[in-house]
Formats: structure tokens, C-alpha cells, sequence
């Protein structure tokens, strides 16, 4: 009299334990770290058009510094100013380097760089406090035109991880 009750109830009993055990191995695997999202970030580093950011920042949990390389793709030669990068998110009350980009190591002080169409600037941030794992911070760098002899910003993203 009541088979057909009892079938559909069997149905959905059976979907319900597979469903129940489907979450159980996916939370199991989240527990152990198998499913680390934070590893599965992609670490980027963008700035507008003009100024592109060459391959990824590097960022130090130890020294709390972010180094980065922009291109100058504006067409014509630029001078990188020392001092004017600001930060936020991660990296408050940052203070910037502009480092020479064949040199090995930046030296504090240096300051107002020339970079020629497509020449290349390094840039250290140094901030407060970076703790290690996931980062992001948003970044303005100023710069003086040759062409027009205005001091123009540009701001941009670093995303990754701070090692």
C-alpha cells in the first residue's frame, strides 16, 4: 500500500549519505591543508598602462621590504623621484627606495633616476610590518615627465606572498 513512499524515500536517503560523506572527505581535506587556499593565490604585480611592473614583486616578511621593477612605456624618458611611494592594506606608512636597475643592492638616498623609454627602475618599499603569508597592497609611485614637466602618480596593485 505504501511502496511507492517507501522507494522515494530509499532514493533520496541513499543521495543524502553520499552527499554526506562527499562533504565529510572534502572538510577532511581542508583540515589536513590539502586544500591551502593560500598557496593557490596568484601573485601578481599590475600598474596602469605607461608604467608596467616587470615579472613579481618580492616580498620580505624578515626585512619588511617589497622590491619591484617598473618599465618606462611612455614613450619618453622619465625620472623616477625618490620617497613619493605610499602603500596601504599590508604595508602601512611605507617610505620607497628608487634603486638603480643594474645595481645589485639599493642604497638608501638615491633619488631622482632617469629612466629612457623602455630603461627600468627598481623601487624598495620599506615598510612598518610585514607578517608572513598572503599580501596585498595598493602602491602610487610619482615620476617626472621629460616631455610635458608635470610630476605624474601612478598607482597599481601587488598581490602574493610574503615570504
Amino acid at each position: 500500500m505504501f511502496k511507492k513512499g517507501q522507494a522515494a524515500m530509499e532514493f533520496l536517503m541513499t543521495y543524502g549519505w553520499a552527499i554526506l560523506v562527499v562533504l565529510a572527505a572534502i572538510g577532511a581535506l581542508a583540515y589536513f591543508g590539502v586544500l591551502d587556499t593560500a598557496s593557490m593565490l596568484p601573485e601578481r604585480c599590475a600598474f596602469p598602462a605607461g608604467i608596467d611592473c616587470i615579472g613579481k614583486a618580492v616580498v620580505s616578511a624578515n626585512d619588511n621590504t617589497i622590491d619591484f621593477v617598473l618599465q618606462n612605456s611612455n614613450g619618453a624618458a622619465i625620472t623616477a623621484v625618490a620617497g613619493t611611494a605610499t602603500t596601504s592594506d599590508d604595508c602601512a606608512n611605507g617610505n620607497s627606495t628608487v634603486c638603480d636597475a643594474s645595481a645589485g643592492a639599493c642604497t638608501p638616498g638615491s633619488s631622482n633616476i632617469s629612466i629612457a623609454n623602455n630603461g627600468k627602475v627598481r623601487y624598495r618599499i620599506t615598510c612598518d610590518s610585514i607578517t608572513a603569508g598572503r599580501f596585498k597592497s595598493d602602491i602610487s609611485v610619482q615620476y617626472l615627465d621629460s616631455n610635458t614637466g608635470l610630476t605624474l602618480s601612478a598607482s597599481g596593485s601587488i598581490r602574493g606572498k610574503a615570504n
